[in-house]
């Protein structure tokens, strides 16, 4: 399992030094096109190559995690509180979340508006959770393990 992880991200890691290669090498030729509504022909292959690395990651991360469950033997009881714990943050999260807002952008000649979407804001938020819980269970650990001793 160690070696199919290690030449995926291989894999993965020469396309994107590929792609970056190509991204830079090819500047100079390949202008933006207000007209047709492509301002950043360049940058979207970028982006886009971004989002299929992150649902790359988010699906190996979920089978890993499933596989491990397997062989490790995981309880039921602990799967649960787990996906409810995930459930919970992923409603305060949910409910943090404002919705859209309306930000004016420049590109070229024209001002344009866009919204951002209000999964966006939902997103950061539960990862702020995250980031906060994760950050308190380090240190409750830590202190726990220097109390107990």
């Amino acid at each position: 399992m160690k070696n199919i992880s290690k030449w995926v991200f291989g894999l993965l890691a020469l396309i994107t030094v590929c792609l970056a290669s190509f991204f830079y090498l090819k500047v100079g030729s390949i202008k933006p096109d207000f007209q047709t509504g492509n301002p950043t022909p360049r940058a979207d292959m970028l982006l886009n190559w971004g989002y299929i690395l992150i649902i790359l990651g988010i699906v190996l991360a979920l089978v890993s995690a499933f596989f491990t469950g397997i062989i490790k033997g995981v309880k039921a009881k602990k799967l649960l509180i787990l996906v409810i714990a995930i459930a919970a943050i992923a409603v305060v999260a949910y409910i943090m979340a404002k919705g859209a807002f309306d930000l004016p952008y420049q590109a070229g000649d024209h001002l344009y508006t866009g919204k951002t979407h209000g999964l966006v804001e939902f997103a950061l938020n539960f990862f702020y959770i995250t980031l906060v819980v994760a950050i308190l269970s380090i240190v409750f650990s830590v202190l726990y393990k220097a109390v107990k001793k």
